[in-house]
C-alpha cells in the first residue's frame, strides 16, 4: 500500500489490520505516522522511484492500494512527478512481481473528470475537462493504468470529496459553524455529494475482494445530492449553532486566491486557495454514484447527518473543535 499515513489511507490500514491482513506499507521519508504507528505492519520509508523495493514488494501480494499523491503543488511538473510517475511505478512493479501480478486499486479523483456540464451527472463514461493541474495529472495517471491494462488487474476509483475524524480540511468550515458562520464562494445552492471514510473504506475492501472489479472505473459518493446550503444545516446541528450564510462573490474569491497565490510563490510554499481552486468551487460535483455501490453489492451506512454528528464529536474529543 502507498499513501498510508494520510487521512484516507491510515483509516484504511486500520481496517486491514482490524480483518487479519498483512499489510506493507510504503511512506515517504518524513511522513507523520501519528495514526498508524501503533498498528502491526511492515512500513518502508522509500521513494516510489525505487523499482526493486517497489517489485519486491509486490511480489506474492494479492492486492495494492496506491494512495500516495500530491493534493497540492506549486507547479504542474510537481503534480506530474508525484501522481504520474508515481502510478507509473506502482503498475510497472506489480507487472513485473513475479508470476501473478497483484490487483492495483488506484486512487484517482472526481477532478480528473471535472465537474458536472450542461446538468449531466459525471460517471465514467464522462469526457473528461479537469480545471486544474492536479485533475490534469490525475487524468494522466488514469491513462498510465490504461497502458498497462494488458499486464496488471487494476481498478480506478474517483472518490468525491471525503470528511471524517482526522479530515483538516472540512474541519475548517466545523470551526466557522461553531463560531457561528459559515462562508461559501459563489452560491449556496451548488450541488455536491460527499462521502464518510467509513464507507470509503468498506467500499475499497469490498474492491479488492470482488475479482469482477478489475478493469472499472468507478465514480465513488454517497448517492445523497445535497447543496452547500444543507451541509452547513447539518453541521450547524452537529455543533449547535446556526450558521449565519455568508456569500463570496466568485470576482472577489478569484482576486483573494491570486493574492493568496503570490504570498504562497513568495514562501515558496502552495495556498490552498487558488484560482484553480474558485473554478472548481463555482460549479456542481455530482455523480452518477449507485453503479458503484450496486456493482459491488453495498449501501452506504452513514447518512450525511450521522456522518458529520460522527465526526464532530471525534474533533471535539481530540479537542480539534
Amino acid at each position: 500500500m502507498t499513501g498510508g499515513t494520510g487521512f484516507i489511507g491510515g483509516h484504511l490500514l486500520e481496517a486491514l489490520v482490524a480483518r487479519g491482513d498483512e499489510v506493507i506499507s510504503f511512506e515517504r521519508p518524513g511522513a507523520s505516522r501519528a495514526w498508524i504507528g501503533h498498528l502491526p505492519l511492515s512500513m518502508r520509508t522509500t521513494a516510489l522511484t525505487d523499482p526493486a523495493e517497489l517489485a519486491a514488494a509486490c511480489d506474492g501480494a494479492d492486492v495494492v492500494f496506491h494512495l500516495a499523491g500530491r493534493t497540492r503543488a506549486r507547479t504542474a511538473e510537481q503534480y506530474r512527478t508525484a501522481n504520474v510517475d508515481g502510478t507509473a511505478a506502482v503498475m510497472r512493479a506489480a507487472a513485473t512481481a513475479g508470476s501473478r501480478p497483484p490487483h492495483v486499486v488506484v486512487f484517482s479523483s472526481f477532478s480528473a473528470i471535472g465537474p458536472c456540464r450542461r446538468g449531466e451527472l459525471m460517471s465514467a463514461r464522462s469526457s473528461p475537462y479537469p480545471l486544474s493541474p492536479y485533475g490534469e495529472s490525475k487524468l494522466r495517471a488514469e491513462a498510465v493504468v490504461h497502458a498497462w491494462a494488458d499486464r496488471v488487474p487494476a481498478t480506478i476509483l474517483r472518490p468525491t470529496s471525503v470528511y471524517g475524524p482526522r479530515e483538516r480540511g472540512v474541519l475548517i468550515f466545523f470551526r466557522m459553524v461553531r463560531r457561528g458562520f459559515a462562508l461559501a464562494v459563489g452560491d449556496w445552492e451548488r450541488r455536491v455529494q460527499l462521502l464518510h471514510v467509513h464507507d470509503l473504506v468498506r467500499l475499497l475492501l469490498r474492491v479488492s475482494d470482488t475479482p469482477h472489479a478489475a478493469g472499472r472505473t468507478w465514480c465513488v459518493a454517497n448517492p445523497e445530492r445535497l447543496t452547500w446550503r444543507t451541509f452547513a444545516g447539518a453541521v450547524g446541528r452537529a455543533v449547535g449553532r446556526a450558521p449565519l450564510m455568508l456569500r463570496v462573490p466568485l470576482p472577489l474569491a478569484a482576486a483573494v486566491a491570486r493574492g493568496a497565490e503570490l504570498a504562497a510563490r513568495l514562501r515558496r510554499s502552495t495556498s490552498s486557495l487558488n484560482r484553480y481552486r474558485v473554478r472548481e468551487l463555482a460549479n456542481d460535483w455530482i455523480c452518477d454514484a449507485e453503479h458503484a455501490w450496486t456493482d459491488l453489492g453495498l449501501a452506504p451506512e452513514l447518512s450525511l447527518d450521522a456522518g458529520v454528528t460522527a465526526t464532530a464529536a471525534w474533533y471535539r474529543e481530540a479537542g480539534w473543535l
